[in-house]
């Protein structure tokens, strides 16, 4: 009989400290979650916008825009040779 109360007394408690551990671990899931799903969506739309920024530089050229400005440089050089003269 000491032994059953024994035993009981154990899977009683084990029970017990079961339900408060997963009551706390279920109250700090409950509170982290939202901003998990926050913080994953932010990456998610920072990764996002580097990516189509990095699309839009290979689709118009970032070297092609520095061309375009060197030539419009080499054109405004010529004009000045030419009034100067």
């Amino acid at each position: 009989m000491k032994n059953f109360f024994e035993e009981l007394t154990l899977a009683l408690g084990a029970a017990f400290l079961g339900i408060v551990v997963g009551f706390f671990v279920g109250i700090v899931c409950w509170v982290k979650f939202p901003f998990v799903i926050y913080r994953t969506a932010r990456v998610k739309m920072a990764l996002k916008r580097i990516q189509e920024a990095e699309e839009y530089l290979e689709r118009n050229g970032q070297g092609a825009r520095s061309k375009d400005i060197w030539a419009r440089h080499i054109e405004r050089i010529e004009q000045k040779k030419n009034y100067d003269n």
